[in-house]
């Protein structure tokens, strides 16, 4: 394997930066489990340390929305390995 150039060592870095936010700021999602039936509200971003509150009232409660999260995920690694294997070529 041949080693990373300078544009190549770049994008990784930015990779990686991009990478940190995505985790800062994950995806919600509010749920309630009334009798026989699930709720469930995508509610957007907020800070991993300081979810938001559930809008769906008392009995809700809030958890990651880990298949957007994946998603996020994936995008980022195609995106970075296309840019690596883009910035490789002479």
């Amino acid at each position: 394997m041949k080693k990373l150039n300078k544009y190549q060592k770049l994008i990784l870095l930015i990779a990686f930066i991009i990478f940190l936010l995505i985790n800062s700021f994950p995806p919600w999602r509010a749920v309630a489990n009334p009798p026989e039936y699930t709720v469930t509200q995508s509610i957007g971003y907020a800070p991993f340390f300081n979810p938001p509150n559930s809008p769906l009232g008392f009995e809700s409660y809030v958890i990651i929305n880990y298949g957007r999260l994946f998603l996020e995920w994936a995008g980022l690694v195609v995106l970075t390995g296309a840019a690596i294997l883009f910035t490789g070529k002479k």
